[in-house]
């Protein structure tokens, strides 16, 4: 049956949207690109749909994590499978002899490897050991904003192992066991302890700051999977009570430059994206996001 359909990619991936448009038009479908920035299933181009009067979403290159519903559309998620050279971790296996036990994690796109992976390991002598995240749908998975699948492991395994390109998932570990970050597009792997407790350590300075300052800036996505402004509106009130002066702002794609323009905010609090707190030198403000809540207010209330 002809349908019109909106085709969704994240930043990666965009490259590949004419070669999978061109499949959808063979079969007679007429087909919209979506040109919006996109990071995740969290940021479903559901407006584009709906001005484009598109009957099906064909979001590709995550799984579906939370439930989405839109009269008159159908959501269809795509993964984008991508082979890694798994001679790296072959390689690497030297690094992690000492540890028994290892946890293994690694990104929706190369999820379907994991077996692969541990095979590679238990050869090594390894015990492999998986989890699921609270997000993610996959085991063994981990995303940007939810690497519970590997910190769920810490006190089980003697080292984790991450596959899979940069570090901008595995910072997201929350572990104190040993990490190690095995790169196949680099072809190169190192432990990230260093690099997580540098930003355990930034995040707290960044606490601190929000505790101290005045004017809060509360921010709210209308992302389909971000938006959260009951949570917004809590601890826009909490922190009334505790004599701060805090606003909500509400916006689709945050836009660092025109934060700025407000001039007005000490800081800021992000119920959208928890990982905004890694861009504060781009805000040129300290950012916490909702996990820290409760001990921004600890912090305020032992201040007073």
């Amino acid at each position: 049956m002809f349908m019109r359909i909106l085709l969704q990619f994240p930043q990666g991936l965009k490259q590949f949207a004419l070669a999978e448009s061109a499949k959808f038009e063979k079969e007679g479908h007429e087909v919209f690109l979506s040109a919006t920035p996109c990071w995740g299933a969290c940021d479903l181009a559901l407006e584009e749909a709906k001005k484009t009067g598109a009957q099906k979403l064909v979001h590709y290159g995550h799984c579906k994590y939370h439930e989405v519903t839109e009269k008159g559309l159908e959501i269809e998620y795509r993964l984008y499978p991508i082979d890694a050279d798994l001679q790296i971790l072959k390689s690497s296996l030297e690094k992690i002899n000492q540890y028994k036990k290892i946890g293994v994690v690694t990104t929706v796109s190369h999820i379907h490897q994991l077996d692969e992976m541990k095979k590679m390991l238990k050869a090594a002598g390894h015990e492999i050991l998986t989890s699921k995240g609270s997000l993610a749908i996959m085991d063994g998975q981990i995303l940007g904003c939810d690497a519970s699948a590997a910190s769920k492991l810490a006190p089980k395994v003697d080292a984790i192992v991450y596959v899979g390109g940069g570090e901008f998932h595995p910072l997201g570990i929350d572990a104190s066991k040993p990490i190690l970050a095995i790169n196949p597009y680099a072809n190169e792997s190192y432990f990230l302890n260093k690099q997580i407790e540098e930003k355990r350590k930034k995040q707290l300075g960044m606490l601190i700051a929000c505790s101290q300052a005045k004017r809060i800036g509360i921010l709210v996505s209308i992302k389909s999977g971000q938006f959260s402004l009951k949570a917004a509106e809590a601890a826009k009130a909490r922190l009334k009570e505790l004599g701060k002066s805090p606003s909500i702002l509400v916006t689709g794609e945050v836009d660092f430059d025109s934060l700025k323009d407000f001039n007005s905010f000490d800081a800021y609090i992000t119920t959208a994206c928890p990982r905004l707190t890694d861009d504060s030198e781009r805000i040129g403000k300290p950012i916490i996001n909702m996990a820290q809540l409760p001990a921004l207010f600890s912090l305020i209330k032992e201040s007073k």
